[in-house]
């Protein structure tokens, strides 16, 4: 069985305008994916949420995502792959490497970081209110970049989509792995879209009339893709069609505790 490892891995593809994007392969084996799909697919599992029209989340820092990587060992060891500064600094430099590829492009200054390991909760408790809250005072004195991973296992069906966005300002880059194969003539691809023109300011969500796709990745099964999570990183889904299947996948990110100021240059 494969250990998850970045040696495994090999790209299929990247580029880097509008921004940098890379896509890997490798990264899970049949077996591993197998496993994956039918943990998620199973009666007995239990998710936090249903959004976006058709998405069932397991969120990390909540007790049914505890209880799923208990249940099943590789979602174990993605959680703990993915838990590593060194994971992060890999996907990071790459996708940083290929943005200076760009004539002008987002970057920030401080990349002073410092990784909290197993950081995010959900329990809303006062215990993670507090280190949150101590946690970002220190980083401020210190003036360092404090990061940490989120992600959730999901599994989308007919009505799930999502809208031209970028993702929240903390995010510094991004994470989605497939972990089955989906027709993509029924939706649920990942959509990158891109301005028509320089706007006057990067808005999460821009209006339909202001920007343009300009390229589909279909779901395809294993591959795992990255991206700079910067303003003008804008993607989507096109609608999931009526269809008995689903899409599985996990999607995540690596976050500062502090908004990033990016910067155009």
């Amino acid at each position: 069985m494969n250990n998850l490892n970045l040696n495994n891995i090999q790209i299929v593809d990247q580029f880097f305008n509008p921004y940098p994007l890379i896509i890997y392969k490798n990264f899970l084996e049949k077996s591993q994916l197998d496993a994956l799909q039918n943990s998620l697919s199973n009666d007995s599992t239990i998710f936090d949420k249903t959004v976006m029209g058709n998405r069932k989340t397991i969120l990390k820092g909540t007790k049914n995502f505890k209880n799923f990587i208990i249940k099943n060992s590789i979602a174990n060891d993605i959680n703990n792959f993915f838990e590593n500064s060194f994971v992060f600094n890999f996907f990071y430099n790459n996708l940083n490497n290929l943005n200076k590829k760009n004539a002008k492009y987002f970057d920030f200054k401080n990349k002073n970081f410092k990784f909290l390991k197993n950081f995010i909760s959900r329990k809303n408790d006062i215990s993670f209110k507090i280190r949150n809250r101590s946690s970002k005072i220190l980083s401020n004195l210190i003036n360092d970049c404090r990061i940490y991973c989120d992600f959730d296992f999901s599994v989308a069906g007919s009505g799930y989509e999502r809208e031209p966005h970028h993702d929240k300002e903390g995010r510094i880059l991004n994470f989605l792995l497939y972990i089955n194969n989906f027709d993509g003539k029924k939706g649920g691809n990942f959509q990158i879209f891109k301005y028509k023109e320089n706007p006057k300011e990067y808005l999460r969500q821009p209006l339909l009339n202001d920007v343009e796709m300009i390229k589909k990745i279909e779901p395809q099964r294993g591959f795992l893709v990255t991206f700079l999570s910067s303003p003008n990183s804008l993607h989507g889904v096109d609608t999931i069609l009526p269809t008995n299947n689903k899409r599985y996948f996990f999607y995540g990110s690596y976050t500062s505790i502090k908004k990033i100021d990016w910067t155009y240059k």
